[in-house]
Formats: C-alpha cells, structure tokens, sequence
C-alpha cells in the first residue's frame, strides 16, 4: 500500500507567492500557517525596526544643545535644561526624606 503525500500550498498575503506550509509560521492558536511568510515577515520586521530606531537621525534638529547658532535659543534652552534637573532634585531628595520618615515612624511603633 502506496502513501500519498501531497504538500498543501499556501498563499502569501504580501508577496501572493504560492508558497509549502514549511515557508509560513505556524500559528499557536489554530494550528494553521499564519497569512504571511516567513520571508515577507522578515522584511517587514527589518523595516519596522529600522524606521523606529532612526527615525531622528535625518531629522533636521540638533542633537546637542551646543550645536545652536542662535545664541538667545540656546542659552533659553539650557536655562530650561537647568530648570528640569533642578526640579527632578528636588523631588528626589522629597521622595528619600519621605521614605527616612516613614522608616523611622515605623521604627517607633515597632520599638513602643
């Protein structure tokens, strides 16, 4: 007795190549080759990741404060850079003095 084996072909959704169920990935959920190849997904990931990581280096402003001609934009840049560090300081030390108090409050009701 003779066993038949047939490849099922399936097509890409992007490249609409008919392509063996060994060139798509499987899907978890149905057990079924998902719509797009591997290859297409490939590139499509490759892109996506080029795009996203860089996106801001064709962009036409300056990386760096320092790099600014104008003089007046850029010293209101560092006076508000100053102001962010200066604000973001505070609030640190508020959130350790915050945390020594409630450690010591919690030391004197243990203690008494």
């Amino acid at each position: 007795m003779e066993q038949i084996l047939t490849t099922t072909l399936h097509t890409c959704r992007y490249c609409l190549k008919e392509l063996p169920a060994e060139a798509f990935y499987m899907d978890k959920r149905t057990q079924r080759p998902e719509s797009c190849c591997k290859a297409c997904r490939s590139a499509a990931y490759r892109k996506r990741y080029v795009d996203s990581h860089f996106v801001n280096v064709t962009s036409h402003t300056p990386l760096l404060i320092t790099d600014i001609q104008d003089r007046k934009q850029r010293m209101t840049l560092i006076l508000h850079a100053l102001q962010v560090v200066k604000e973001s300081v505070i609030r640190k030390r508020r959130k350790l003095i915050e945390a020594d108090l409630n450690q010591e409050s919690l030391i004197m009701r243990i203690s008494s």
